[in-house]
């Protein structure tokens, strides 16, 4: 199935790869989570059965409260979505 949703585009042009884990840190709340990029599109997070459609979404699932999750999950070379986002208009 080829990747759809938010994260589609990001996917197709190689910047994510199905399997990449995205992490988060909230220091002061004392939160931290991963998530595992599905080929489709979608984001596993540590502790969910289900997948999220969109990076806000899952964040939400950990922090409990409305929060931008393109600017908290990181990839492992300490990347923001956002800036993959950014990158991906550019070209």
């Amino acid at each position: 199935m080829a990747p759809q949703g938010p994260l589609a585009g990001l996917l197709l042009q190689g910047l994510l790869q199905p399997g990449d884990v995205l992490s988060f840190q909230q220091r002061r709340a004392g939160r931290q989570a991963t998530a595992t990029v599905t080929a489709e599109g979608r984001l596993i997070v540590e502790g969910h059965t289900a997948p999220f459609t969109s990076p806000s979404k899952a964040a939400i699932a950990v922090t409990g409260s409305p929060i931008n999750g393109w600017t908290l999950w990181r990839t492992a070379d300490g990347r923001t979505l956002d800036a993959l986002r950014n990158e991906l208009q550019q070209n």
